[in-house]
């Protein structure tokens, strides 16, 4: 019988034993999963602090994008507006003949091209229509110049020097096209208030 009661006694222990390795394999299990979810936790906070400044940055350029986008919509817009005014401009100034001062016009336009070149030996290059009314501002003045009548214009005169190295675009169409760069600010803020 002492036998069976040493291998009683092993295997109380041996139980006793297993017993106490599975206590501290589960102590040990459980300090290792709250370890790994102490862990996780800064992990898991650094991985959404990321996704969010991620979703922030793409936010961000889609919000510039779509600004730039309108932006240029709004000047494209502003644009057409501002191209459709000259052009009603242009549209204007062919019923200018028929206007009572265009004799006097025609002269100023004839004067400050004579005063840029001098009046010695211009060659004036002038719509046909205007050919009868020129020659008789240029008899009134006691100018002489070659007049030749090759513009299609709405009024005004193109005067070149007598060796036609210099020249003095004053054609109603120029001087809307010159008006219309130089002043392009001006009109934008009468027409936009900016």
């Amino acid at each position: 019988m002492a036998i069976d009661d040493l291998i009683k006694a092993v295997e109380v222990s041996g139980e006793e034993r297993i017993s106490e390795i599975q206590d501290r394999s589960k102590a040990e299990a459980d300090e290792i999963i709250s370890e790994a979810q102490a862990k996780d936790l800064p992990i898991k906070k650094r991985f959404m602090e990321d996704a969010t400044q991620s979703v922030a940055i793409q936010r961000n350029k889609i919000l510039s994008e779509v600004r730039g986008k309108s932006r240029m919509e709004v000047i494209k817009a502003k644009n057409e507006v501002y191209e459709k005014v000259f052009e009603e401009a242009v549209r204007n100034l062919g019923s200018i003949r028929e206007h009572q001062k265009y004799r006097e016009i025609l002269k100023v336009l004839l004067g400050e091209a004579l005063g840029d070149l001098g009046s010695d030996g211009v060659i004036l290059h002038i719509d046909k229509r205007d050919e009868a009314l020129l020659k008789d501002i240029l008899n009134e003045q006691k100018v002489s110049g070659e007049i030749i009548a090759d513009l299609t214009s709405a009024g005004g005169v193109n005067a070149y020097s007598h060796d036609e190295r210099f020249v003095v675009f004053n054609t109603l169409e120029s001087r809307l096209k010159k008006a219309k760069e130089i002043y392009r600010p001006e009109m934008f803020s009468v027409l936009f208030g900016e």
